[in-house]
């Protein structure tokens, strides 16, 4: 090809580390043993009464981009609301550490705003009073809180300011700008039942009510004005359920970011709010073992990394790795066929050679938001190179930018702990807060192959970790 920059810039931009997969056609599956997903969306499909679910998992393991995709098959048999807490607190609300400091009845109020959105623009219902119903209920509960500022609440203008996905029935035209949140999209007629977005309509300073405020006073569930909140959600859900003849599933994402197990434990475990609403829940939080053991309401089911790693010998490649050359596969195809539409060149041999597909899935230790940073860091050294396909010494590049990263302010307690767990031929999870905060940062990783089992992030290995410093690799 004469200029193969055009093709890298589409690369690039194809895999983006920060956005979840909402297209189907770029979704690559994971194998069914090593995914509860497919499980859990086996259950839903069920009429059992009300299934409640927390599923955990550290931030960037696919978390999203799974339920997202399951929700999307979902919809053959639910009414399906999903929201981006962490979105919407991050572009509408304005303050992303508000989330640690969200209260029970808060987000019952939020799923309550989704559900109005949801139902009047993707389902076409037409509500009675029940929207003004649950706006009196959230005035009653601000009033009372003296650190609120006491601005407007206006609960259709609050909707428009809250992104929602939804699906299950057919609804009415849907559109208009859609901003941060789950994805973007052309307006178009919602003719089928799949989940689409509905991306916010209203700008930040369009989203006046106050939550998450540092100094709220808690509020316990058996307050008046809580309770009352509580019965207008419910009415908003029950009001759907009995039109449309399907129950509401809502799919929460966002809660994984909250670190705070007390915040989490006031959410799941003091409060039975969340519980008592009178449809499906799916809630996305992290792998706290305490609180999601404790959650009586909620069932629990953990999304390890993709098994990148064999478990007998950690150094040989495990069973994940073809799920990231399906990742690869589909995205080139997209980049190609949308080259091809408008004239462009297309790359005639393999761009990305399935060799360095392999090295980066280990190296990724599995975790697909750090695979797809890598594939874009390595399209854009390819841009600078002017090269029509991935060698070697970019592959080495990118793994010296992601172990420099992983290995940086590491300190001698936690290189101890991950040699140890390395060493370990149970390769056990250590007890105590150092083995945590290496979950949470990446540098010791869940493996799902058999039973679960830990082993340190593979760039790791590449030179900082003893056990396998003699490793051939990129320094």
């Amino acid at each position: 090809m004469s200029d193969p920059r055009p093709f890298w810039l589409e690369v690039e931009k194809i895999f983006d580390h920060l956005s979840p997969v909402t297209d189907p056609a770029l979704f690559a599956e994971r194998e069914a043993r090593y995914n509860p997903v497919a499980e859990l969306q086996k259950w839903l499909r069920r009429p059992t009464e009300r299934h409640k679910y927390l599923v955990t998992g550290t931030i960037g393991n696919g978390k999203t981009s799974e339920l997202f995709h399951a929700c999307h098959q979902l919809t053959a048999h639910r009414m399906v609301v999903f929201v981006d807490l962490w979105s919407h607190f991050r572009h509408q609300v304005g303050d992303e550490s508000a989330l640690e400091r969200l209260e029970p009845w808060e987000l019952v109020g939020l799923l309550g705003l989704a559900v109005i959105r949801a139902g009047e623009e993707r389902f076409g219902h037409q509500w009675k009073d029940q929207p003004k119903r649950l706006e009196t209920a959230i005035k009653a509960l601000r009033t009372a809180d003296a650190n609120d500022g006491g601005a407007e609440i206006d609960v259709v203008k609050l909707t428009q300011g809250l992104a929602v996905a939804a699906g299950g029935v057919t609804g009415a035209v849907f559109g208009g700008p859609l901003t941060g949140a789950i994805g973007a999209g052309a307006a178009k007629m919602a003719m089928d039942t799949g989940l689409a977005v509905l991306g916010s309509v209203a700008d930040a300073a369009s989203w006046t009510w106050r939550i998450g405020l540092p100094g709220s006073r808690r509020r316990a569930d058996q307050d008046t004005e809580v309770r009352v909140l509580l019965d207008a959600v419910n009415a908003l859900i029950m009001d759907l359920q009995k039109d449309y003849g399907r129950r509401l599933l809502l799919v929460v994402d966002g809660l994984d970011r909250v670190e705070d197990e007390e915040r989490l434990g006031a959410l799941f475990v003091e409060s039975a709010l969340l519980g008592d609403l009178v449809c499906d829940e799916v809630f996305t939080v992290q792998p706290l073992n305490e609180v999601t053991q404790r959650a009586k309401s909620f069932r629990c089911y953990d999304l390890c990394n993709v098994p990148v790693l064999d478990r007998q010998d950690p150094k040989l490649p495990g069973p994940g790795i073809a799920f990231f050359r399906t990742l690869v596969e589909k995205r080139l195809a997209a980049v190609r066929h949308g080259l091809a539409e408008r004239g462009g060149d297309v790359p005639s041999e393999a761009p990305i050679p399935i060799e360095i597909v392999d090295r980066l899935a280990y190296f990724s230790g599995g975790v697909v938001r750090e695979f797809v940073r890598m594939v874009a860091f390595a399209a854009g050294e390819a841009w600078d190179a002017q090269a029509v396909a991935l060698t070697e010494d970019i592959a080495n590049e990118v793994l010296r930018d992601a172990r420099r990263a992983k290995e940086m302010r590491i300190n001698s307690e936690e290189i101890e702990l991950l040699e140890r767990v390395m060493e370990d031929p149970d390769h056990a999870l250590p007890p105590g807060p150092v083995a945590q905060k290496l979950l949470g940062d990446h540098r010791l990783l869940p493996y799902p192959n058999e039973t679960p089992w830990y082993f340190p992030n593979p760039v790791l290995t590449l030179a900082l970790l003893k056990p396998w410093r003699s490793r051939p690799s990129a320094q």
